[in-house]
């Protein structure tokens, strides 16, 4: 079974710099080459392509704010046309870009879903927002920590 994890959330929220954050995390721990164009000095610029951890595949969108950009996660494939084994990505909280997710990318399509919520906090709430970032990061970090395809 494929995995997805999904950070939902409304705009301005951070998820693109999350995944970016991850992504980085990803190439730095597992030694892999950032083949998706990851800019670590601007974690707002989305990214989009597939990293490679020796046999396991891993798709990442930082970008969700509409049905259009969550629909890109469809066009990461292998030269094989084969799909990732794992999909980070973005939505909003509704809408068409959410339904599109759970509508395809659900159990019975051969995915486990994880929607990982980012709460909207005033922008001037530094605290609460650190700490849900540090959520989120280390949320996603233990689900991805001892990556390997056996």
């Amino acid at each position: 079974m494929r995995k997805i994890f999904i950070l939902k959330g409304k705009s301005e929220t951070g998820k693109t710099t999350k995944i970016n954050q991850i992504a980085e995390w990803i190439i730095n721990n597992y030694g892999c080459a950032n083949t998706i164009g990851l800019n670590t000095t601007n974690y707002l610029k989305d990214t989009h392509g597939i990293l490679t951890v020796n046999k396991l595949t891993i798709g990442i969108n930082s970008s969700g704010d509409n049905e259009w950009e969550v629909k890109k996660i469809d066009n990461l494939s292998l030269p094989n046309d084969e799909r990732p084994d794992i999909i980070l990505c973005t939505c909003r909280t509704k809408g068409k870009g959410r339904k599109h997710i759970r509508d395809n990318y659900n159990r019975t399509n051969g995915w486990l879903s994880v929607f990982i919520g980012v709460e909207e906090f005033p922008i001037l709430d530094i605290k609460n927002q650190t700490t849900r970032d540090t959520r989120v990061i280390e949320e996603l970090k233990t689900w991805l920590t001892g990556l390997e395809k056996l």
